[in-house]
C-alpha cells in the first residue's frame, strides 16, 4: 500500500473539494494510506485562527479531516517543509504537495510526488 504524506497547502486543498480530488488520487495509486505530520497540524491549527474567515474555516475543515489520519510525530530539525523532505526520504512516502518551492526539492532528491494540475491528480516520479 502507497503511504502518502500531505503537507498544508495539499489537505487545505483537500478540504475546499474533497470528494473528487480523494477519489482521483485513489484512481491513481490505489489504496492509498494518508500521513500528517504534527506539524502539518500545528501550521493548520494556526491558520485556523487567523484573520481571513475564509482561509481559517478552510483549515478547521482540514484538521476534521485529519482527525481520521495516521499523524507521525517527526522530530527533525528546521522547517516544516524540511521535515517533510527529510521524513519521506527515511520513510519512503509519496508527497502530496501544492507548493512550488517543495516540489522543486522532492524532484531533486528523486522523490515521488502528488500534485494537481487544473483538476486532475498528478503523479511524478517513481513509486517503490
Amino acid at each position: 500500500m502507497a503511504k502518502v504524506l500531505l503537507d498544508t497547502s495539499f489537505i487545505l486543498l483537500l478540504a475546499s473539494k474533497p470528494l473528487t480530488s480523494i477519489g482521483e488520487m485513489g484512481d491513481a495509486l490505489g489504496k492509498a494510506e494518508l500521513l500528517l505530520l504534527k506539524d502539518t497540524i500545528k501550521e493548520l491549527e494556526a491558520i485556523s485562527k487567523g484573520s481571513s474567515i475564509k482561509r481559517s474555516k478552510l483549515a478547521r475543515s482540514a484538521l476534521d479531516f485529519g482527525r481520521n489520519l495516521e499523524v507521525i510525530d517527526y522530530t527533525g530539525e528546521g522547517a516544516v517543509d524540511d521535515k517533510i523532505l527529510k521524513c519521506a526520504l527515511e520513510k519512503n512516502l509519496i508527497v502530496a504537495t501544492m507548493d512550488r518551492e517543495l516540489r522543486r526539492k522532492l524532484r531533486a532528491m528523486g522523490l515521488p510526488i502528488i500534485t494537481l494540475k487544473g483538476n486532475r491528480v498528478m503523479l511524478e516520479g517513481v513509486i517503490s
